[in-house]
């Protein structure tokens, strides 16, 4: 008798308990059979724009879109994700950098940070420039002056605002020993960051011969995690992975902290995080602790088996969005969904011969965690490569893309161009893994530059000579080959555009902003 009241209702009432519920459950509303029901839901334009927002896997930012009717939401999301299938760019612009830059930078939303001049002294910066990569076509830079010499920073802006800035510096009356040490700053204020109760954090004291460290960070709700690795020592005692809660400052991990044969990390999930082993070659996955106090649960996934004398070094780990405990306001307009992100993974191998070789996979992140969170809670657990790797995975010919940048994914979407594009002007290669759309495609007439590209054979390029076994995916993706070439040393995306940066010798020269959303 409760169905038969609210069908009583008036539709407009009806709609307002329907439009928010979840897809399952409307499709169990379709399947009571009443034809008054099922015309209130397949009518509503509300229901269909979150249809629309699932397809494509996006959030909409609620500033941005408050004054559109739900309509012109939709045919706004159309517009971007056409111009996205289809390479066509809404508008281009160059941004002109008029100083020189260091190594160092980020890409987060629409802000690109980089490193500020280096002190000729150290080769440090001690500021950092960004810019607001959409909004304006006469975006302006900004300076941050941390004051220190800088190693390398993370940031966590649309969530707290907050950029980590490492840093390393001499003690005093002792130069021959240098302090490492993660400053919380408000991104938008400069200064110290509000929610911080110890606005620094005290990581190690190194002698100086050791060199510096290399630097990965990743910060998701409370949890910074930092990982530092001493390529120049021979002991690498210091080479260790930190995991703090940066808001109250305390260790997530007791001491000695977990100790780390590679660069590169991850967050799967706000409380499950991957650290590369290049030692053992897998992908290692446990779930933070409660407490310093808690044991360490870890989940080791094996990647597909090496030839002899072939060690693994180097692994980069890139996803964008992170996961996020909260959610402020982004630039731009719609904003792909953390939970469908890809995580971008490169890694190389030796021959023993001084030659190197790079290898690159994309990994799905909803598909690998939901494989993560199948295996006991309470137990570790070691996971073969043809368990999870073929199903989860995309390996990538590394000779197609320009190395020097890894923030080369954004959502389900990976951009590469040629890594000789800036001498031989070449075209830009976007890939998109949204299955939906993927499924959709093949619906489609056959397109000039967008193809579906069906991973059921082995990869086949110089990186595969190093593995002991054939290495199969099977994520099935949309490629689309830009018309025009460019001359970019690199690309990298946004939610909303593509990014050509090209360098003159080690400093950034200039950016060329693609805008697609």
């Amino acid at each position: 008798m409760a169905e038969s009241r609210l069908l009583t209702l008036p539709s407009e009432l009806i709609l307002a308990c329907l439009a928010h519920l979840p897809f399952s459950d409307l499709t169990s509303c379709l399947k009571v059979g009443n034809r008054f029901l099922r015309d209130i839901i397949l009518t509503s334009v509300l229901i269909r724009y979150r249809l629309e927002l699932e397809r494509y896997g996006v959030e909409e930012t609620a500033a941005l879109t408050s004054h559109l009717v739900i309509s012109d939401r939709i045919q706004e999301l159309r517009n971007r994700e056409a111009n996205w299938l289809n390479f066509t760019p809404r508008s281009r612009y160059t941004i002109s950098v008029d100083f020189k830059t260091t190594s160092i930078y980020d890409l987060v939303s629409d802000v690109y940070l980089v490193g500020d001049t280096a002190d000729p002294t150290t080769g440090l910066c001690k500021a950092l420039k960004y810019i607001h990569t959409s909004g304006t076509e006469t975006p302006q830079w900004n300076r941050i002056d941390i004051g220190k010499p800088i190693i390398d920073f993370g940031l966590a802006l649309e969530e707290h605002d907050l950029l980590a800035a490492v840093t390393y510096t001499p003690q005093p009356g002792n130069p021959h020993m240098h302090s490492v040490d993660v400053l919380l700053l408000s991104f938008s204020a400069g200064s110290s960051h509000r929610l911080a109760t110890h606005p620094t954090l005290h990581l190690q004291d190194v002698e100086l011969d050791r060199g510096r460290p290399s630097i990965t960070i990743e910060i998701v709700g409370r949890h910074l995690a930092i990982s530092l690795m001493y390529w120049q020592d021979e002991d690498r005692d210091n080479d260790c992975l930190y995991l703090y809660d940066w808001q109250r400052g305390v260790l997530k991990i007791v001491r000695p902290p977990l100790s780390v044969n590679t660069t590169g990390l991850v967050f799967l999930a706000v409380d499950i995080l991957l650290v590369p082993s290049a030692a053992d070659g897998t992908l290692d996955v446990f779930r933070i602790p409660e407490s310093g106090s808690d044991a360490l649960v870890l989940y080791s996934f094996s990647l597909p088996l090496l030839q002899p004398d072939t060690p693994m070094s180097v692994f980069q780990c890139h996803a964008a969005p992170n996961p996020r405990t909260a959610r402020h306001t982004a630039r731009a307009t719609f904003t792909a969904h953390p939970a469908d992100a890809l995580i971008f993974v490169s890694f190389d191998t030796g021959d023993g011969h001084f030659t190197t070789q790079q290898h690159t996979f994309v990994l799905h992140r909803a598909s690998f965690l939901a494989a993560v969170r199948s295996l006991p809670e309470t137990e570790s657990s070691a996971v073969e490569w043809c368990a999870w790797g073929p199903a989860c995975t995309c390996w990538l010919d590394p000779t197609e893309r320009a190395a020097r940048y890894i923030t080369v994914a954004c959502g389900q979407r990976v951009v590469s161009i040629a890594p000789d594009a800036w001498h031989h002007p070449a075209p830009i290669r976007v890939l998109d893994f949204n299955q939906v759309q993927v499924n959709w495609q093949r619906t489609q007439p056959p397109q000039d530059r967008v193809r579906i590209v069906e991973r059921d054979e082995p990869l086949r390029s110089p990186a595969s000579f190093a593995f002991d076994e054939p290495v199969v995916s099977r994520l099935p993706y949309i490629e689309t080959v830009s018309k025009e070439t460019f001359d970019y040393h690199a690309v990298v995306i946004t939610d909303d555009s593509i990014i050509g940066v090209r360098f003159d010798g080690r400093t950034v020269q200039s950016l060329e902003v693609l805008r697609f959303g």
